[in-house]
């Protein structure tokens, strides 16, 4: 556990804390339960608030990732149930919850966690993870041990870094790994808005406690600007309770706009920051700067030269966990880092907007006729349709699992994963693989084709791609990184609204653009969106040879064999004076930099 504890270093440096076990001399647990964690201080800073914290004598030990937003309003109603409090800390408002609802605690609570709870009398293990997958939590179950830790890399002296062929696959597929796979043979996520029992010598019990889609489509249109606005405004007021400095990201587009905007009427002069590239038109400075200006926040901007977004870039890959291939890593830690240097702990972020509100251009004119057209099909007549193609076909794929048909839509390189499986019956089995994978919830089949999209991204993207590269930019630089969009009752509210609240026509994110009307003015809310990552094209053909000598090399990597025809192909490319794929090397250049990371 001591070797572990050292990989998460990064993610709390206030307080190193170990209960239980008896371990060896590595470091690692050989009997009994032992919990560990390190503490990045944000409510109550007093060493009673540190981890593993006890409760009742020693009945319950708790080792706790996250914040819990309504700790306030629960530790109230506990304590007129007749609890009493050592703290004045969410964590043991975490460990009452449990003491008074057992495992319904988890849809009592309003916040961002995952968390290990070891109940002493009843010899269990009780680990959850928040509604929407906003903090990770990576196990390892065998007949021998179950080990936990939030993130991959802390849990090595268990995997040894024994790669996943399927999630390597996954990989080249989403620029991420999904579901509940993890790059690393025998890990696993605990998925969004689940808890697990773990007791001696059984099963891990696994159970979804909270979807998202029971509260789709239900509520009244004539209710909605003013519920929403009134949601927007509490969640945002929770989720500044810190006894550290808050500042925020500010973007330029109109979820942190929002954000910012009603945050400063509780915290005038917020810090807040921006980023942009030099000599491109990737950045949005200047909108930032207005929507600044016009809330009197302090301010600061930071402008990225070629040369620096690839030392960035390594930086940012070193610090993830699990290999993924957005160029948003490159801002994210630019702007972590710039709020740590100004003593800034907790950042509130716009994610999550787009895919809650319904942002995204495939949701309205971006949704192609062929993919409204297999909507109306039911999955049975689909995956008959599909079984028509040959498994190399995208459409075969798409037609045979809907989610899998999203997964395309949103991000990733179809052509790419299937090109490096060795033959089509190998291809036919990852993707049944995969499919089998995703959290699909019941009633999916009957939703429109927006609430589908906006589902699988809700349930998929958002927590296995965008809140991971959150989270793991943000602790790169011992940050909490926080998403008031993404509070629970702003998402089961905004999954109640009609379609028409969100989409029309070609429009988009449609009453919450209403709504920031009033605080960000007219034209910053309606005009196009840009987008929050980084110029990839321009980047490999500005430092061609450091990108595919880097790329090329990813094959070389033990357990990577399927990617020596792509090497293959992008090496022809080079020696042919063709243009290489940027993409394609970028994606491989990401995966060998984290491989590399692994070493040290």
């Amino acid at each position: 556990m001591t070797e572990m504890l050292r990989r998460l270093e990064h993610r709390g440096r206030d307080h190193c804390g170990m209960a239980g076990g008896v371990f060896d001399a590595s470091g690692i647990s050989r009997k009994d339960v032992a919990l560990g964690h390190r503490r990045l201080s944000i409510i109550d800073l007093s060493e009673e608030a540190d981890q593993p914290m006890s409760y009742d004598a020693g009945r319950l030990w708790l080792a706790f990732n996250g914040e819990i937003y309504n700790y306030l309003e629960l530790r109230a109603s506990l304590k007129a149930e007749g609890f009493a409090f050592k703290t004045d800390s969410d964590t043991e408002v975490v460990l009452a919850a449990y003491d008074c609802w057992g495992d319904s605690c988890v849809e009592h609570l309003n916040g961002m966690f995952s968390f290990a709870l070891w109940d002493v009398a009843r010899e269990r293990l009780f680990c959850a993870r928040d509604h929407l997958g906003i903090k990770p939590f990576y196990y390892i179950h065998t007949d021998e041990y179950f080990v936990f830790a939030s993130e991959s890399k802390a849990l090595q002296p268990y995997h040894g870094n024994r790669i996943n062929q399927d999630s390597l696959a996954a990989y080249l597929l989403a620029l991420y790994i999904p579901s509940d796979w993890s790059i690393f043979a025998g890990v696993k996520k605990l998925l969004p808005g689940h808890f697990a029992e773990v007791k001696p010598s059984s099963e891990v019990a696994i159970r979804r406690y909270w979807c998202v889609e029971k509260f789709a489509d239900v509520a009244d249109t004539s209710t909605n600007r003013e519920a929403l606005e009134r949601v927007l405004r509490q969640s945002i007021s929770r989720q500044l309770r810190s006894d550290v400095p808050v500042g925020a990201l500010l973007s330029g587009g109109v979820d942190s706009g929002m954000i910012v905007a009603l945050a400063s009427q509780e915290r005038p002069e917020l810090h807040t920051y921006s980023v942009g590239f030099e000599g491109l038109a990737v950045n949005e400075l200047s909108a930032a700067a207005d929507v600044a200006a016009r809330y009197k926040t302090q301010h600061h901007e930071a402008l990225i030269t070629g040369r620096q977004a690839i030392d960035y870039l390594d930086k940012a890959i070193a610090h993830h966990s699990e290999p993924i291939a957005d160029p948003a890593i490159v801002p994210s830690y630019v702007l972590s880092g710039m709020a740590a240097g100004d003593g800034v702990k907790v950042l509130l972020s716009g994610t999550g907007g787009d895919e809650i509100f319904g942002g995204y251009e495939r949701y309205a004119g971006g949704a192609t006729m062929q993919r409204r057209l297999l909507s109306r099909f039911p999955e049975s007549v689909r995956r008959m349709a599909g079984c028509l193609f040959p498994a190399s076909s995208k459409m075969g794929a798409r037609l045979k699992n809907s989610y899998l048909d999203m997964m395309f839509t949103t991000s990733g390189n179809f052509d790419l994963c299937a090109g490096k499986l060795a033959d089509d019956q190998r291809l036919t089995e990852f993707l049944a693989r995969l499919a089998a994978s995703f959290p699909i919830p019941s009633g999916h089949e009957k939703r429109s084709l927006l609430y589908k999209q906006m589902g699988f991204d809700m349930h998929v993207y958002l927590p296995d791609e965008l809140l991971f590269l959150f989270d793991q930019m943000t602790m790169a630089h011992t940050i909490e990184g926080r998403v008031p969009l993404l509070d629970v009752q702003v998402t089961e509210l905004a999954f109640r609204f009609p379609e028409s609240s969100h989409v029309r026509g070609e429009g988009t994110k449609i009453l919450f653009r209403e709504i920031a009307e009033d605080f960000l003015g007219h034209e910053h809310v309606w005009r196009k969106k840009q987008g929050f990552a980084g110029p990839v094209p321009w980047w490999v053909g500005e430092n061609s040879r450091l990108f595919s000598e880097v790329a090329l090399s990813a094959c070389e990597i033990p357990g990577m064999e399927m990617l020596r025809g792509m090497a293959t192909r992008l090496a022809d490319q080079q020696s042919g004076l063709g243009l290489m794929d940027s993409h394609a090397v970028f994606i491989l250049y990401c995966l060998r930099r984290w491989y590399d990371s692994l070493q040290g």
